[in-house]
């Protein structure tokens, strides 16, 4: 069996969501809705200041921290992380 390469920044053990989060600029909370625990968003930490910027529908939703930057990343041509 060969050895497998170990590129810096290649590979899930070395990629984390949060290091993606930080370079992407993409923010997510948990939310208090009948419909979805989770909300995505770019460009503007605040959620507040975002929605009433660009409209809270241009959020991404879901029911879980995935789904909503999966549907954030979906409605803003956003390449999601590689490991998904």
């Amino acid at each position: 069996m060969t050895a497998q390469l170990d590129i810096p920044g290649i590979g899930q053990q070395l990629a984390t969501l949060a290091e993606w989060k930080a370079q992407n600029k993409i923010y997510t909370q948990m939310i208090n809705s009948e419909d979805y625990d989770w909300s995505a968003w770019d460009e503007i930490e605040s959620p507040h200041e975002f929605g009433s910027k660009f409209g809270f529908d241009c959020m991404g939703l879901g029911n879980s921290e995935k789904e909503a930057i999966l549907n954030y990343c979906g409605k803003q041509n956003i390449d999601p992380p590689f490991w998904w």
